[in-house]
């Protein structure tokens, strides 16, 4: 008996599932019906359309025919079935069907439903919603308005409105915010196909500080045009946040810097006025300090300090704030000063940004100081009167190819930003009148945009320079690429930096005069001829009786300058820019009646300008005739050339004689009318005419003609030739690559050319013997020369490159000045190839020298203030006795931070010791022992150095206290170990109550430190001197072999002796008497080594304000006494041994050492140039060193003690190495 099993859709109402658009995937469940389940079934499943079709496969849903499989023992299934969303362009489309069914049964039976419709459910999810983007939004009360995006989504392709309206919260309406009301007035429509509109709300500013206040926006009443209408979002209402920080009483400076022209000797102060500004809330009183402070230029030298209260009362916005600046004499670089709001915190108000403004002071004798504000600009001269308009980003006009070229700077007052750059040209003092201008030119571009590079245009012309603001029309033609360069000088002729401008393109569709022929093209010249008459003047007639008036009119083309003369037209090149090579054509129009004076009366060129109308027509365009913008001879060119009808007028009155002698005519009777007492004559007279064009970039172009007797004139075509013949055909670039100063004080200067021609630069060539490449320097230099010496150069003809270097004679102070550099060119042929010249030698054909100009600011470097000269010893100053006996190989503190840095005041007790290095300590074998203290001040400023062989500054031997010297002001000698009745007690007979710290019971335990040994002293006589001296004190010290350390006991108090000899190391004719053992470390076999070190004094200001300006005065014009530097000065570079030894730790102090030179096997050389930093070395007495010695002599001693030589830069004294 069969058993009979079933598959059905599992029962819903009306065996209809429902679902909605997004839900994606979903799964139709299956059942299958039976006793006896434990056998596997499948049914295929699949989908169809409706009858009526609603539903569309592939669009909303996906048509599927699947398999599904029950497996034993499993009464239920799923069909899986997609339906499809149209989130990318929703529809409102209602309900829609499709049919799924059963089939292909295998292992049972279908049975009833066994097809189930699916409903899409498309009501709800696409009706149009609209709601806000954000949740919350914050709006500062100074911006004024608020903006705020309404979202729709769903279908949009229908009409949609909502209101968007506000809500009242801590903000009130009209006080706060402008009002949106719930009513129609505050409806939003979206239109078919819109997705987002702003909701605008208007904020109410104040100038009153108040707390945060908000409001709420709300949207409502959605309508649709659509039977499904419309809804409102989740995000229906949003909170709107009204913040007025900007509100607060704020101060700060206008701006964060000023600069101000440091004044001259005869203006003696300049004042700059800051301004500070306040913003926000200005209904109380409010009050700021405001003070200067020093940077690189110092108070009481290059400006007056200044410290007040700043008060706004109610509704002031502005305080200025003025300083003074004084006038320095002395050649500086830009210097600046600081002016900061505080430091007390400002009342009623709080500090902005910008609380610091830094001030700069243009020094104009500084090199490189100048410079135009913003680059220049060119336009025609037509646009001189409307920049704006002729540089408009939006203009297409260009300037016209038959009018001048004008070049604007920023501080002329047609400048379109005048009213801004102005200020900025007065602070830096610049004179238009001054400003260098030069011209740069590219030919028109080619079919494929590409163009020659610009070059400076240098060629002259008898009425025209190529260094003027104005460029005539002559240098440039239709399509041409035109810009220039604008360069400032201060006061003295200094050159500034020169700024470019951007390049202008010529027009070619805005010509003045055309070509006929050929009409806005880059090209095109005429060729139509010109009228020439003779014409016998009696001598009745008024202005030139008895003359022969010749009168040529020639037609003009934009560009193109005539030239008329009785003699042969040839060279334009030299005939143009070189006045020798015109003085034959006297007559002619290259000449003016100024230079024929004594030669000929009359000439081409008319010198009397009033016989234009400068208002008829031709004559009436922008400047045409302004001798202040264009040059004079330029203007007296012109001034026979008609723009209206284009055509030049060049009249001409001769006498007979001057046509015959000077001019080179003729003169035959041609007939006699009858009854009349005049004759007519016929003169014939050689007239050469040119017609001359500028080529580009380089070069003139001229169509010429000769003609006897007759004045009829036929012209072919000019000539097009690319190239304007600016420069020589020999010409290089010439590139500075390095500039110093050798140790022996010599200037080196090393340069680099590039040949623009087939050769190279020479020396000297046999071809051309009295030429050779040299340096000259600048005149006021003197006799000084320079050796030229050729170190390398490309191996090729073609535009090599050369290495150049020049040595100075001798040494100068300052080598500033324009020095001009000769090069010699030598030219080879054009298939030549390159050969070593080393071997026969160059094979070329020298040429005469070509010229560059090179500019040189150059001075020797300052000589630096030594800071450590020791045998790897420290000098430290203590202001107290703790730190002054501490032992430094037993303490935690560092060596920095044991050696006092501050000043001593009145009272105190001065502190000194001499220590080794603890990481380099010699242990109790050795000995350290002070044997003398020098104190000494320098006059006017001079510092004491100690260089005892010379050889560090090349200045001769130096001993800085020791030795008496006239720019010393004071000079003592505190203690002397072995001599205690030499010493200096009192100072204006104020005690200095010197020390040595072993004499003194309760200082004796520093004995117990043989590495170190110190001294202490009162400061109370260094007061007894004018403020502004730097005080220096100097120590003698020996090291040594503690059975062979000196210990002599000395009283602690000594009698002032009344005669004695005053310094101890001087002899009788006052020369100084030291042991070369002081001075020279040498090789003997002295186991005790001298050693001396000198050390800066801080003295604390505390003279009145009189002695301050004293101090000023005399000492170098400084507020402040103490200048932080430190200056230990050892014996003599030693460091002979190159061995391996321990580098101190980067933590120790002085663990490099920086030194003038450096020598091979790590010895530090005294005499050869550069620098290099080397660590100190060290050396274990108990252990074998590489390449140290170690004897035994009583104990471990060391042969050669560590020598270093540190020097720093200082500065705050500005002194560098």
């Amino acid at each position: 008996m069969f058993k009979k099993y079933y598959i059905l859709f599992k029962v819903t109402c009306s065996n209809k599932h429902r679902y909605r658009i997004q839900h994606g995937t979903v799964e139709i469940p299956l059942v299958r019906q039976g006793s006896d389940l434990s056998v596997e079934a499948s049914v295929w499943c699949a989908t169809r359309p409706s009858q009526p079709a609603s539903a569309t496969p592939g669009m909303d849903y996906v048509a599927s025919s699947k398999r599904v499989v029950f497996p034993s023992g499993k009464m239920e299934a799923t069909c899986p079935l997609t339906i499809l969303d149209d989130a990318q362009r929703p529809a409102l489309e209602g309900n829609e069907t499709f049919v799924m069914f059963l089939n292909t049964a295998q292992g049972v039976e279908l049975a009833e439903p066994s097809q189930s419709t699916v409903i899409i459910d498309d009501s709800y999810q696409d009706v149009p919603s609209m709601q806000f983007e954000k949740e919350k939004y914050e709006v500062e009360e100074a911006k004024g308005v608020l903006t705020v995006h309404v979202l729709r989504s769903g279908d949009l392709s229908s009409e949609t409105t909502v209101r968007c309206y506000t809500r009242q919260g801590s903000a009130i309406p009209r006080e706060d915010y402008t009002e949106r009301p719930d009513a129609d007035a505050s409806t939003i429509t979206f239109q078919p196909g819109d997705k987002v509109k702003n909701c605008t709300v208007y904020v109410i500013d104040d100038t009153t500080l108040e707390a945060e206040e908000e409001f709420h926006l709300v949207l409502g009443r959605p309508l649709s045009g659509d039977v499904a209408g419309a809804r409102v979002g989740s995000l229906g209402k949003t909170k709107v946040t009204i913040t007025n920080k900007e509100d607060a009483p704020t101060l700060q400076f206008e701006q964060a810097s000023y600069q101000v022209l440091e004044p001259s000797v005869q203006e003696g102060m300049a004042t700059i006025t800051l301004h500070v500004v306040r913003t926000g809330d200005r209904n109380k009183n409010t009050r700021v300090r405001c003070s200067t402070r020093d940077g690189s230029a110092q108070s009481g030298l290059d400006y007056n300090p200044k410290s007040r209260i700043l008060k706004f009362k109610q509704g002031v916005a502005r305080a200025d704030f003025s300083v003074e600046i004084l006038a320095n004499d002395d050649r500086e670089w830009h210097e600046s000063f600081s002016v900061v709001l505080g430091p007390d915190e400002p009342v009623e108000a709080v500090l902005g940004e910008i609380t610091m403004a830094t001030v700069t002071i243009i020094d104009q004798e500084a090199s490189g100081s100048l410079i135009l504000p913003s680059p220049p600009i060119v336009v025609s001269l037509a646009d001189y009167d409307d920049l704006e308009g002729a540089t408009n980003e939006g203009s297409k006009q260009k300037p016209s190819p038959g009018y001048p070229l004008v070049c604007v700077t920023p501080c002329d007052p047609h400048y379109p930003k005048f009213s801004q750059t102005r200020e900025r040209c007065e602070e830096g003092g610049i004179n238009s009148s001054t400003i260098h201008f030069k011209w740069e030119v590219s030919s028109p571009s080619d079919n494929n945009g590409a163009r020659t590079p610009f070059e400076t245009i240098t060629d002259k012309t008898p009425y025209t320079s190529a260094n003027h603001m104005v460029l005539e029309s002559i240098y440039f033609g239709r399509k041409f690429h035109v810009r220039c360069l604008a360069q400032a000088r201060d006061r003295k002729g200094q050159a500034g930096i020169p700024l470019r401008s951007t390049a202008v393109v010529i027009g070619s569709d805005n010509a003045i005069c055309h070509t006929p022929v050929s009409a806005g093209a880059a090209r095109g010249f005429q060729a139509q001829s010109f009228v020439a008459s003779l014409m016998y003047l009696d001598v009745k007639h008024k202005e030139h009786p008895n003359r022969i008036h010749i009168s040529i009119q020639i037609p003009h083309q934009d560009g193109m300058l005539p030239l008329i003369s009785t003699m042969p037209i040839q060279n334009l090149h030299l005939l143009l820019s070189e006045s020798i090579y015109r003085q034959q054509h006297v007559c002619s129009n290259l000449l003016s009646l100024d230079q024929l004076k004594g030669i000929s009366e009359a000439g081409f060129l008319d010198t009397n300008s009033s016989r234009v109308p400068l208002l008829a027509p031709g004559y009436d365009r922008p400047y045409q005739f302004d001798a202040t913008v264009r040059e004079a001879r330029a203007i007296q060119l012109y001034h026979h050339l008609n723009l209206k009808s284009c055509i030049w007028t060049f009249d001409a009155y001769y006498h007979m004689t001057e046509l015959l002698d000077v001019c080179g005519g003729s003169v035959s009777a041609d007939f006699q009318v009858r009854d009349s007492a005049q004759s007519y004559l016929t003169v014939m007279v050689p007239l050469y005419v040119s017609y001359i064009y500028v080529t580009a970039p380089r070069g003139w172009a001229s169509l010429e003609h000769h003609t006897e007797m007759e004045f009829s004139f036929f012209y072919d075509t000019v000539l097009w030739r690319m190239g304007i013949q600016t420069d020589s055909v020999l010409s290089a670039r010439l590139q500075v690559i390095r500039i110093y100063i050798r140790e022996d004080g010599r200037l080196v200067i090393e340069f680099k050319t590039q040949a623009k021609f087939r050769g190279q630069f020479v020396l000297q060539h046999h071809t051309l013997p009295d030429q050779h490449s040299r340096i000259l320097p600048p005149e006021h230099l003197g006799d000084i020369e320079f050796e030229l010496e050729l170190v390398w150069s490309a191996q090729t003809f073609d535009s090599p490159y050369q290495l150049w270097r020049a040595i100075s004679s001798y040494n100068r102070k300052d080598y500033s000045g324009e020095y001009t550099v000769y090069l010699v060119p030598c030219t080879v042929q054009p298939t030549q190839s390159w050969l070593d010249p080393s071997k026969k030698g160059l094979s070329c054909t020298a040429h005469a020298a070509e010229k560059f100009l090179l500019p040189i600011s150059f001075q020797q470097t300052n000589r630096p203030v030594p800071v450590v000269y020791s045998l790897n010893t420290e000098f430290h100053l203590c202001n107290n006795d703790k730190v002054f006996l501490m032992d430094p190989s037993t303490t935690e503190m560092s060596l920095q931070e044991m050696d006092y840095k501050g000043s001593f005041s009145m009272g105190q007790t001065l502190f000194g010791r001499v220590l080794w290095n603890p990481k380099q300590n010699l242990d109790s074998a050795y000995r350290l022992v002070l044997e003398k203290v020098y104190l000494c001040t320098g006059r006017n400023g001079y510092v004491p150095f100690f260089d005892p062989t010379g050889t560090i500054y090349n200045e001769g031997p130096q001993y800085g206290c020791i030795q008496p010297n006239k720019n010393l002001k004071h000079r003592f000698l505190l203690l002397d170990r072995n001599h205690p009745e030499m010493v200096d007690q009192f100072f204006h007979d104020v005690p200095f109550n010197a020390n040595f710290a072993g004499d003194v019971s309760e200082y004796r335990s520093m004995r117990d430190m043989p590495g170190m040994d110190g001294f202490f002293m009162k400061v109370d006589a260094l007061y007894k001197v004018e403020a502004g001296h730097q005080w220096y004190l100097q120590a003698i010290y020996l090291i040594g072999p503690e059975s062979a350390s000196p210990r002599l006991r000395r009283s602690l108090v000594y009698k002032a002796v009344a005669q004695r000899v005053h310094r101890d190391l001087v002899d009788a004719r006052g020369k100084l008497m030291l042991h070369d053992s002081l001075i020279y470390d040498g090789d003997d076999e002295s186991d005790t080594r001298n050693g001396t070190n000198m050390k800066m004094l801080h003295l604390e200001q505390t003279r009145t304000s009189q002695a301050m300006t004293a101090g000023i005065a005399t000492g170098g014009g400084v507020a402040i006494f103490a200048l932080a530097v430190a200056l230990i000065v050892a014996c003599m570079c030693l460091l002979r041994q190159g061995s391996s030894t321990k580098f101190a730790p980067k933590g120790v102090l002085n663990h490099k050492v920086e030194v003038v030179g450096g020598g091979d096997n790590g010895k530090l050389g005294c005499e050869t140039g550069g620098t290099y930093m080397q660590p100190y070395r060290n050396i274990n007495l108990l252990e074998k060193n590489e390449g140290v010695e170690l004897r035994s002599v009583t104990g471990v001693r060391v042969k050669q003690i560590n020598l270093h030589v540190k020097v720093h830069n200082n500065l705050r004294d500005g002194t560098e190495v």
